[in-house]
């Protein structure tokens, strides 16, 4: 009969995995409140596509700006805490590390980061791939303060290096994975861009863990601040787990 309904044909396995894999759409709107730290914080936990609009078409400079002070400030935090294991000059020493070794780790893969997602279709500006590229820190940062409390009741119950090395280890990766998930949800292109974001991903994490190990000791004490001996992280981490630091 002509008034039948036309069937649908049945979605694929593959299209059905392709399309599983696909993360969920942000909410695209700007903030409804006045743009403050709190707001941001706020904005970034429960709707962080409200923050990736202001980056691209609102109040850029002020999300940017509060995205900025709330990395240098969770990041702070988490260095003193990760400091308290030995203390003493750490305390400072430490929280300094961790954020050179993150703005350095950033400012390096930020070319790479535009170039693999320009490749992957994302129609974008430097400038808003910045801002995406700052959020991820920013939610990384809060994760890393949350976690912050775990750290500290180690480091005061423990004076194992190599066992409090595999924890912040362990909680770098957890705030990496989520903070990259903000990146994947944000930075929308054709089908090879998260192809093009898993290696990008990889090679942030190879260069953040080659900036600690460059900038080390991070957790224990040197007579230097810098370390007088080049060495590649993987190396440095076997030397370290077999007690030789």
């Amino acid at each position: 009969p002509m008034n039948e309904p036309t069937p649908i044909p049945p979605i694929s396995g593959r299209a059905a995995a392709q399309r599983s894999q696909t993360p969920p759409p942000l909410d695209d709107e700007p903030m409804p409140q006045a743009v403050s730290v709190l707001t941001v914080i706020d904005s970034i936990l429960k709707h962080p596509g409200r923050v990736l609009h202001e980056l691209r078409c609102g109040r850029t400079l002020k999300v940017m700006l509060c995205l900025a002070g709330i990395t240098l400030f969770c990041l702070g935090v988490y260095g003193t805490v990760t400091g308290s294991l030995t203390g003493g000059t750490q305390l400072w020493i430490a929280p300094a590390k961790i954020l050179l070794g993150c703005a350095a780790a950033a400012l390096i893969c930020l070319p790479s980061l535009y170039i693999f997602l320009c490749l992957g279709g994302v129609d974008a500006t430097l400038r808003q791939i910045s801002g995406g590229l700052l959020s991820m820190l920013s939610l990384m940062s809060l994760l890393l303060i949350g976690l912050a409390p775990v750290a500290w009741v180690f480091s005061q119950s423990t004076d194992s290096i190599p066992l409090m090395a595999n924890l912040h280890l362990i909680f770098w990766v957890i705030a990496l994975f989520l903070g990259t998930k903000l990146l994947f949800q944000g930075m929308q292109g054709d089908r090879g861009t998260h192809s093009h974001l898993k290696i990008w991903i990889f090679i942030f994490a190879i260069v953040s863990l080659q900036m600690m190990t460059s900038l080390r000791p991070i957790i224990g004490q040197s007579a230097n601040f810098f370390p007088s001996e080049k060495k590649f992280f993987v190396l440095h981490w076997l030397q370290m787990m077999g007690g030789n630091f």
